[in-house]
C-alpha cells in the first residue's frame, strides 16, 4: 500500500518536522498556561484571605508573583544556551525590558516578604499587600497575554484545530 492510498483510506498523513515542532510548542504552552492557572490560584486564595490572615495573603500573593515570573523564566531558558539565575527576580531582570521593570517594582514587596519572615507576628503594610495583590493580578493576565500572543496564527484562529 503506498502513502497515496493509505491517506484515502482515512490513515493519518505522517507527521512532518514542522508538525512535530508544532506540538511541541503546544505542549509547551500546555505546561506555561497550567503554570499560570497554579500562579492565578494562588492569587485567588490570597485574596480570599486579605481581611482573617493579612500574612497569610501577603504569601499567597507573593508565591503567586513567583510563579508567573516563573513562567516568562522557564520559557526563556528554552531558547537559551545558559539557563537564567535560579532566582526568579535576578532572572527577570536579566530578561530585560517589560520583565526587568517587573522585577524592579518588585524591590520593596520582597523586602516586605523578608521583613515578615524575620519578624513571625508583623502584618503586612497594607498598602504594600494591596499593591502586591493588584501588580501581581496585573503581570498574571499581561503572561496571560504573551502566552497567547506566542501561538502560531492559525492555530490562535482556531483553538480547537489541535
Amino acid at each position: 500500500m503506498t502513502r497515496t492510498m493509505s491517506r484515502r483510506a482515512g490513515a493519518p498523513a505522517p507527521i512532518g518536522a514542522g508538525t512535530r515542532a508544532l506540538r511541541l510548542r503546544l505542549a509547551r504552552l500546555d505546561q506555561d498556561q497550567a503554570d499560570l492557572e497554579r500562579a492565578r490560584e494562588l492569587l485567588r486564595q490570597g485574596r480570599s484571605q486579605l481581611e482573617a490572615d493579612p500574612r497569610a495573603a501577603f504569601e499567597l500573593i507573593h508565591r503567586a508573583a513567583l510563579r508567573g515570573a516563573g513562567v516568562l523564566v522557564s520559557r526563556a531558558n528554552r531558547e537559551r544556551r545558559r539557563a537564567l539565575p535560579l532566582n526568579v527576580w535576578t532572572a527577570l531582570e536579566r530578561l530585560g525590558g517589560q520583565d526587568a521593570e517587573r522585577a524592579e517594582q518588585l524591590d520593596p514587596l520582597v523586602a516586605e516578604r523578608g521583613r515578615l519572615d524575620r519578624e513571625g507576628t508583623s502584618l503586612p503594610d497594607p498598602v504594600l499587600l494591596r499593591r502586591h495583590l493588584e501588580e501581581t493580578g496585573a503581570h498574571l493576565a499581561a503572561v496571560a497575554q504573551r502566552l497567547l500572543e506566542d501561538l502560531p496564527s492559525h492555530v490562535a484562529e482556531h483553538p480547537d484545530a489541535g
